[in-house]
């Protein structure tokens, strides 16, 4: 389960979503604050509220971890919840496989509601699954990141007085990220440690709001469809112009977008991190915080864009992420086998 999530779950459900014999999605939500009555319906009717907006989920399987600090260690904590969510599935023709319940260090089956069935928490280091998905090189994080620990580049200090002196230009700038993503992501970083004017010219562009706005479409779509974008939007096409742009940013389409480029771009943004100051930087917690979305990691971006809202309340584009994500609104190539993104281990 944290391999799939990317982090290791705390006071959640975890919901694997199944479509005929095959895991389409994987839905991690909080716990309610307390196991009363008015929280189990509320909660309840918000993870029926999200799953309606995942097509052909026919079945689905429950992990629970559930806080430690139950009273009563001879009953399964929080059945109350997991019979409530397995009735309201029922309604909606949504079978409900099998739950399970992870407390510490012991491993409870709902099946057994008399609490049972429980054992201890086998070793996982040894675990064939585990080892094999660490050695493809997963490593799920203790906690979703919040964009901490990225080191501070030697010459922050060169690099923020040339952003100073940044003269916006939208097309050079779009230009210079579409050079980054277009190659390694390890070639492009230390391109950009090298020049502290490149560097300087991908942080100070981020203070264009069209041009922060365009990158993912630029990283996903390609250069030509962001650039016929800015011509359209400076032509004054109106709505035609920015719909793709709404559209790809949306998740909506039948298209998928250029994972390897995305990626490219999660790689620099999370770079820039150690040198972007300012908004530039709440701008970089947001462009990462969407393609942890776009990638169906809707936990991580609600990290992110908390610690871009923590840093600067009054960014506007945090907020409206944060809302959206917050409302449950899924890219629609995530529950797609064909076009959802997958983690490429090295």
């Amino acid at each position: 389960m944290p391999h799939a999530l990317g982090f290791h779950p705390r006071n959640s459900a975890v919901l694997l979503l199944i479509d005929d014999d095959r895991l389409e999605a994987t839905l991690r939500v909080d716990l309610p604050p307390t196991d009363e009555h008015p929280d189990l319906k509320i909660w309840i009717a918000q993870v029926v509220r999200l799953l309606h907006r995942i097509p052909n989920i026919e079945d689905v399987a429950v992990v629970i971890y559930a806080p430690e600090n139950s009273r009563n260690h001879q009953c399964i904590p929080l059945a109350n919840l997991v019979s409530g969510l397995e009735a309201a599935l029922a309604q909606h023709d949504v079978r409900f496989r099998h739950a399970w319940c992870r407390q510490g260090s012991r491993i409870w089956n709902y099946d057994t509601a008399d609490g049972s069935d429980v054992q201890e928490m086998p070793a996982l280091d040894t675990n064939e699954t585990n080892l094999s998905m660490v050695f493809a090189g997963s490593s799920p994080l203790d906690q979703p990141w919040d964009g901490s620990g990225v080191p501070e580049w030697p010459n922050t200090d060169e690099v923020l007085h040339l952003v100073e002196d940044h003269v916006a230009n939208i097309v050079l700038s779009l230009e210079a990220w579409n050079e980054s993503v277009s190659r390694p992501a390890e070639e492009s970083t230390a391109a950009l440690h090298a020049d502290p004017r490149r560097a300087a010219m991908h942080v100070g562009s981020l203070q264009t709001k069209l041009v922060r706005d365009l990158l993912p479409f630029l990283a996903g779509e390609g250069i030509e469809s962001a650039l016929d974008t800015v011509f359209g939007i400076s032509i004054d096409e109106g709505d035609a112009a920015i719909a793709p742009l709404s559209d790809f940013l949306l998740g909506r389409g039948w298209y998928a977008p250029d994972w390897q480029r995305v990626d490219r771009l999660w790689e620099v943004c999370r770079d820039l991190l150690g040198v972007a100051q300012g908004e530039p930087r709440q701008a970089l917690l947001c462009i990462l915080a969407w393609i942890e979305w776009a990638r169906g990691r809707g936990s991580m971006a609600l990290v992110l864009l908390n610690q871009a809202i923590l840093e600067n309340e009054t960014y506007e584009l945090a907020r409206l992420l944060q809302k959206l994500m917050e409302h449950g609104v899924m890219p629609a190539w995530a529950t797609d086998q064909l076009r959802a993104w997958r983690a490429n281990f090295s």
